[in-house]
C-alpha cells in the first residue's frame, strides 16, 4: 500500500514522432512491457465529477488497484497491490477490494464500493527509461477501436520537471499537444461509438 504525489506531464505523439523517440532511446524488444486498465466509476460518474480516477492495472507479473485525487498541480495516488489471481477475481465480479488505503479513501468520498461499476479498459505497451531529470515513457494504447501514442514525464519537481518537458519537446520539434487522460479518452471513444452506432 503507498500513497504518493505523481508529478506527471504529458503529450500526445503522432506515430512518426513516437517511432523516432524509440530510436533516439535505442528501444529494444525486451524494452516494453504490456498493461492493462480497467476502469471504475459509479453510474452517475462521481469520480469523473471529482476530477478523480479508479483502476485495476493488470501488469505482467502483479497487479495494482489505483485510485488518482486532485492534489495542487499534479494528482495524488493512492495504490494497493495485489496477486494477478486476486485482480482477475475482482474484476470478473466488476468490484474493487474493500480492505485497503483505496477503499477507505472512497469512503472519506462518500463513494460506496457497491455502487462501483467498471466502465471501459485499455491495454498500453510501455517503454520506459530513466534519465537523469526523471523517467521518460512513451505509450502505445489501444481503446474502443482507437490507437494512439503518448510522451509522459515523470519528475520529482514540478518546475524543474516543466522545464526539462518543455526543453525536450523542443529539441525533438514535437508540438505541444494537451490531450487529455487515458481514462478520459477511453470514455469519449466510447461515446462516440455508442452515438454512432444509434439509428
Amino acid at each position: 500500500m503507498s500513497e504518493e504525489l505523481e508529478i506527471e506531464f504529458k503529450n500526445l505523439l503522432s506515430k512518426s514522432e513516437y517511432n523516432e523517440l524509440l530510436n533516439i532511446f535505442n528501444a529494444r524488444e525486451k524494452d516494453f512491457f504490456s498493461q492493462e486498465n480497467h476502469y471504475f466509476d459509479t453510474a452517475d460518474s462521481r469520480l469523473r465529477k471529482l476530477n478523480s480516477g479508479l483502476r485495476i492495472r493488470l501488469l505482467p507479473q502483479s497487479a495494482e488497484l489505483t485510485l488518482k485525487t486532485p492534489l495542487g498541480l499534479h494528482l495524488l495516488e493512492t495504490t494497493d497491490q495485489m496477486t494477478l489471481e486476486e485482480a482477475h477475481a475482482y474484476l470478473a465480479g466488476s468490484t474493487i477490494k474493500k480492505d485497503g488505503m483505496v477503499g477507505r479513501k472512497l469512503t472519506e468520498m462518500n463513494i460506496l464500493i457497491e455502487d462501483l461499476r467498471i466502465i471501459g479498459s485499455l491495454k498500453t505497451v510501455r517503454f520506459e527509461t530513466s534519465v537523469p531529470e526523471g523517467l521518460v515513457v512513451l505509450d502505445k494504447s489501444t481503446y474502443a477501436g482507437k490507437l494512439d501514442y503518448e510522451l509522459e514525464f515523470e519528475a520529482q519537481d514540478h518546475h524543474e520537471g516543466l522545464d526539462f518537458f518543455n526543453q525536450f519537446l523542443e529539441k525533438y520539434a514535437i508540438p505541444r499537444r494537451i490531450g487529455k487522460n487515458k481514462i478520459a479518452r477511453m470514455k469519449e471513444a466510447m461515446d462516440e461509438n455508442e452515438r454512432n452506432v444509434k439509428p
